[in-house]
């Protein structure tokens, strides 16, 4: 059945191609390209795990990290926002995959499609904002912030998150993308998949289950360079492949009910989901809020204003008084029972290896064959404005970092 599937993918992407026979071939002065593809939840270590070697030759043609570590929270909304603005959850407001925002007064749920669309949630200039700005088209088949007006801004093309959508439907959707006229063809474009991190919650990420999926990932990434590799102006898109964070594994005898020491009446307000928890004690409570959850074992909550300094979090006013961190590998929740959680999470400190995620690109703009051992997810979007040679807005990412992905001017 797989194997039908990829070869449908393959026929769906080689298909697209053939139209774009006519297109015109772009001068030297034309401004370059970047499709920057996020697999959800692809650990850093999964090319050694389970074998990809679509994966490994984008590293010989291009370059790699061995590691691109998250921000926290290690979530799915916070991190693909940081990777599309360049600054810390801290600094752009999405603190989490859920929070109350007390700017608002309003609740944002990533399942809630009213909020998820509200552009008044989200802080600073994602890129696809900046590069319209300098006058480039732009397109989105997801994205955490695509769907929103932010700064009254959209990509020129984009996407309502489905996930019924196949994996091979949205790479011959951008692959018709970069086939359109020179003047209608964007110059930024986005791509999610929210594999492996749906299987890896649900098998753990050692399992076989993750890694057949895993392997299936490295496969359409190989039809998505096909694609790439056969248009006109194939020498001018530059590919980035990446993750937003890692996956650990969990297990239900490691679970810390929260409320098993701290009665319910001394909190006001409670967000988040295991491992993280952001907690608003009920009036004149905060101490005794911490003391009693740091009863337990291996859960740990701060005041905001003690939380570690190397996860930049804290200081944003959707951030409460008391921020909940469960250690690596163990769940807090607030369930009386552990029952109905899966076999792999993420939201730790980043700190944890597992955490840790995957960056690949390859183009005219990159070197070749060349690893560097870290990279920042809040450094992809001056990865990205460099390579198109756009002046970036104020954003937490380091360029001495970055600066030896590139050719030499």
């Amino acid at each position: 059945m797989k194997r039908r599937l990829i070869i449908i993918i393959a026929a769906a992407v080689l298909l697209t191609v053939s139209f774009i026979g006519c297109g015109s071939i772009r001068g030297e002065r034309e401004a370059p390209y970047v499709v920057m593809v996020s697999l959800d939840a692809f650990r850093w270590d999964f090319d050694s795990i389970f074998g990809t070697p679509v994966l490994d030759d984008m590293a010989k043609m291009g370059v790699m990290a061995e590691r691109l570590i998250p921000s926290f929270p290690t979530k799915t909304f916070p991190n693909h926002y940081s990777i599309a603005t360049g600054l810390y959850p801290d600094h752009h407001g999405l603190v989490n995959n859920s929070f109350y925002a007390p700017d608002l007064d309003l609740v944002y749920r990533i399942g809630d499609r009213k909020m998820v669309e509200n552009g008044a949630f989200y802080g600073g200039e994602p890129v696809w904002n900046t590069v319209g700005k300098a006058g480039l088209k732009t397109a989105s088949f997801y994205w955490v912030g695509s769907e929103a007006p932010i700064q009254g801004r959209q990509p020129d093309l984009w996407k309502s998150y489905d996930e019924e959508v196949p994996f091979g439907d949205r790479v011959a959707t951008v692959i018709r993308w970069l086939s359109l006229t020179q003047r209608e063809r964007p110059h930024l474009i986005t791509l999610y998949f929210e594999e492996p991190d749906a299987i890896g919650h649900r098998y753990g990420p050692f399992s076989p289950e993750t890694g057949s999926v895993v392997r299936s990932l490295d496969s359409l990434i190989g039809l998505l360079r096909e694609g790439i590799s056969r248009l006109p102006h194939a020498g001018r898109v530059n590919l980035i492949v990446l993750s937003d964070h890692g996956m650990g594994e969990i297990d239900a005898s490691r679970y810390n009910y929260i409320f098993d020491t701290l009665p319910e009446r001394m909190v006001k307000r409670i967000y988040g989901g295991t491992p993280v928890w952001a907690i608003e004690p009920a009036e004149e409570m905060t101490d005794s809020v911490l003391f009693l959850i740091n009863l337990q074992h291996k859960i740990k909550a701060y005041r905001r204003d003690d939380l570690p300094s190397h996860l930049h979090y804290g200081t944003h006013p959707r951030i409460p008084e008391v921020v909940l961190i469960a250690d690596p590998g163990w769940i807090a929740g607030v369930r009386p029972s552990p029952s109905g959680y899966n076999r792999g999470d993420h939201g730790y400190d980043w700190m944890w290896d597992d955490m840790h995620s995957i960056f690949y690109a390859e183009g005219l703009a990159f070197k070749k064959d060349f690893t560097v051992d870290t990279l920042f997810n809040v450094d992809i979007y001056n990865v990205i404005t460099r390579v198109l040679g756009i002046t970036p807005a104020p954003n937490d990412g380091n360029n001495q970092r970055i600066s030896p992905l590139f050719r030499e001017p």
